[in-house]
């Protein structure tokens, strides 16, 4: 994650909304962004990683990877 961070600056910030709210329109005003941009985001996210953010499973693991990444950092 943290290498297809460094090739999209926004990837992070747009994951951590969608994983944190209840709605994709929701995670776009949190990031201050058109839904229709957040939909862009997350299709160009799902090619970084190469994994679906936008399924049950998907929204799952973003939720759990900050937890993850700050574990590996301890």
């Amino acid at each position: 994650m943290e290498t297809a961070a460094a090739a999209a600056p926004w990837l992070l910030a747009t994951l951590n909304a969608v994983a944190s709210t209840a709605s994709l329109r929701a995670a776009a005003t949190e990031i201050d962004v058109h839904h229709s941009t957040l939909q862009d985001r997350l299709a160009h996210a799902e090619h970084l990683p190469g994994r679906p953010v936008r399924t049950p499973n998907g929204r799952l693991r973003l939720q759990l990877e900050p937890a993850m990444r700050h574990l590996a950092r301890s």
